[in-house]
């Protein structure tokens, strides 16, 4: 196909033009993580530097020079008087900025920008070389909590209305009461998230990072029918043959050192008549079909470059799957591993698709 005409210049401005918005996009991240929006939300009428620093309690000169930034990159209005400048954030910006309610998914990714900016983006340069390392471990993302930021906000919120409760066998059995499996939980959210809503059922989640794993535990005070194990997905324990009537697993197969292993130790745990629903980002396994049909997924990419992928290739057997290996080739793995495919697409809300699954006979 032929490339469509552009000059040098054009190309130029291209690149001028992103780099504005990777800086613009580092202040709106700082901006709503220290919780500048939410004040200048509450404010209501256009304040000075000094009144919105008094009232969120910060430094007037932090205030006032991200106040540039982004007053510069159209976000807040500068409102000039004669004692002085002001700033005022519309209405109709607010919603997507401030911390209350729920952000929208844009600025909780910003965040991952400066998150995967420092010490993972130097150890990232290095994996590129022939002779440097192979990835880069997990505990190099340790406190990055702008990663489960994105996630949590699809779970909390569209999770068990969105997905769950679009297969109303698979909400049947929740509903009454069975065993469910959460692979790869992460900090949890998940398995808390189905908990909290199916109350008659029992949850085991389970990660390989301890870390992980106490934060879930933090997180799940109170809630009585969920718990947590550090367990490498791998191999699982032979006493949880045919144990689970319902094994989740949520963004985490593209993470696995070996998700093909993962995912033949999946169906050894299934009982008879057991669902397996896997979650992943949204992506076509032909990246000519990611360009053509995906707009945006530049985005999934480079969160793959930064920490999906070295996470699993630092291990010496690691595949280093990639978040966008596609939903032609995911079919195709779970059909080989033990799995017949019931369904396999776009969960509509978010950047994923689900796989509702059964094991072959």
């Amino acid at each position: 196909m032929a490339l469509k005409t552009e000059t040098t210049e054009e190309f130029g401005t291209k690149i001028e033009q992103m780099t504005r918005h990777g800086f613009s996009l580092l202040s709106v991240s700082l901006a709503h993580q220290v919780g500048l929006f939410d004040v200048l939300a509450s404010l209501k009428k256009p304040k000075t530097s000094h009144e919105i620093a008094d009232a969120g309690d910060f430094k007037e000169r932090y205030v006032r020079e991200v106040l540039g930034a982004l007053v510069m990159a159209r976000i807040v209005e500068l409102v000039p008087t004669s004692s002085g400048d002001t700033f005022y954030l519309p209405e109709h910006r607010r919603e997507f900025l401030v911390q209350e309610n729920q952000s929208h998914e844009a600025v909780l990714l910003a965040g991952l920008v400066p998150a995967f900016g420092g010490e993972p983006f130097r150890q990232v340069k290095e994996c590129f070389k022939k002779a440097g390392p192979r990835g880069v471990p997990y505990d190099s993302y340790k406190g990055m909590g702008a990663i489960d930021k994105v996630t949590s906000k699809f779970l909390k919120i569209h999770f068990i209305p969105d997905v769950i409760c679009s297969f109303p066998e698979l909400k049947r059995k929740l509903d009454g009461g069975v065993s469910v499996l959460d692979v790869g939980c992460g900090f949890g959210t998940s398995t808390i998230t189905l908990a909290t809503a199916f109350p008659r059922s029992t949850f085991l989640g389970f990660d390989i990072l301890e870390e992980s794993i106490q934060a879930a535990e933090a997180d799940a005070q109170g809630v009585t029918n969920v718990t947590f194990e550090v367990i490498n997905a791998n191999k699982l324990p032979s006493d949880w043959k045919s144990k689970f009537d319902v094994v989740i697993m949520h963004d985490s197969l593209h993470d696995q050192a070996r998700p093909d292993l993962t995912l033949r130790e999946i169906p050894k745990v299934m009982a008879e008549g057991a669902i397996f629903l896997m979650l992943e980002p949204r992506s076509l396994t032909r990246l000519q079909d990611n360009r053509d049909k995906l707009p945006g997924l530049e985005i999934m990419y480079t969160i793959s470059t930064l920490h999906c992928m070295p996470v699993s290739l630092y291990f010496e057997d690691g595949l280093g799957l990639g978040a966008c290996w596609g939903l032609e080739r995911a079919t195709e793995v779970l059909q080989k591993t033990g799995f017949e495919v019931i369904s396999a697409r776009s969960n509509g809300k978010g950047r994923g698709q689900h796989f509702y699954c059964i094991k072959k006979h």
